[in-house]
């Protein structure tokens, strides 16, 4: 019984309660931190998760610094703005 109650505890996002954090993307960031990051470098595909933990820390950040110029060239396009603007 003790240990369900603590899994309760620790994952109220799961099991219900108020541990869900701010509605917004700081509270968002801010709570979950290095793992939003993480997930978002897996595509939320948990099962890949140790491959990208053992990758060297450069290669990382590079593939990191791409994604993150990816998705403002592609919101950029989206607004109807020129990829030349960049």
């Amino acid at each position: 019984m003790e240990f369900s109650e603590r899994i309760k505890e620790l994952y109220t996002e799961v099991y219900g309660g108020s541990g869900g954090g701010e509605k917004s993307a700081i509270g968002y960031f801010e709570k979950w931190g290095w793992y939003a990051t993480l997930d978002m470098m897996v595509d939320g595909d948990v099962s890949k998760m140790e491959g990208l933990e053992d990758m060297n820390v450069h290669r990382f950040h590079v593939a990191l610094a791409h994604k993150l110029d990816k998705r403002k060239m592609e919101a950029s396009l989206r607004k109807g703005g020129n990829v030349t603007q960049l």
